[in-house]
């Protein structure tokens, strides 16, 4: 009889337990941006600063943006994607640079949609999304773990903006 009060109680328990975990606020997006801002600031390998100081350059301007960019704030983006680009063809390739190509991938759709991600963009998006946030759960470092988890906690942000639209 105990046996059974405990395997009901379990059983109702779980599903519970679940939802609420699901149910959790996502990390706000200006304190996500702060963390991944003092992280980039502490980086010293000068190949590695080459790439994170414009992908924080671009999340600068995309992190205070509410609507669709200003072409100013295009040319912000597409001036350190540019740079982030030029430098992750120094990369020789595996997981590093499959990273860096899904955040490229993330930051051409962004700009091509001046910013504002549509529903028809959530395929695509989710796709180079997945790719970077697999790969990232495989990073052993925890100081450059911390820096992608905030870039990617970041896509996550725009990517849920554009599904509430």
């Amino acid at each position: 009889m105990r046996f059974c009060k405990l395997l009901l109680g379990v059983l109702f328990a779980v599903p519970a337990l679940a939802q609420g975990t699901a149910g959790q606020a996502k990390p706000d997006v200006k304190t996500t941006f702060s963390v991944m801002k003092a992280n980039v600031a502490k980086i010293t390998a000068p190949s590695e600063k080459e790439r994170w100081e414009p992908n924080k350059d671009a999340w600068e301007v995309a992190v205070a943006q509410t609507g669709k960019l200003q072409k100013i704030d295009l040319g912000k983006i597409s001036a350190a994607l540019d740079k982030i680009k030029a430098n992750i063809e120094k990369i020789r390739g595996g997981s590093e640079k499959e990273r860096w190509q899904a955040n490229v991938d993330l930051w051409q759709l962004f700009v091509a949609r001046e910013g504002a991600f549509g529903r028809a963009d959530m395929a695509a998006a989710s796709a180079s999304f997945a790719k970077m946030k697999a790969n990232v759960a495989e990073i052993a470092s925890p100081v450059e773990k911390e820096r992608w988890q905030a870039n990617r906690d970041l896509w996550q942000a725009m990517i849920d903006r554009a599904g509430q639209r």
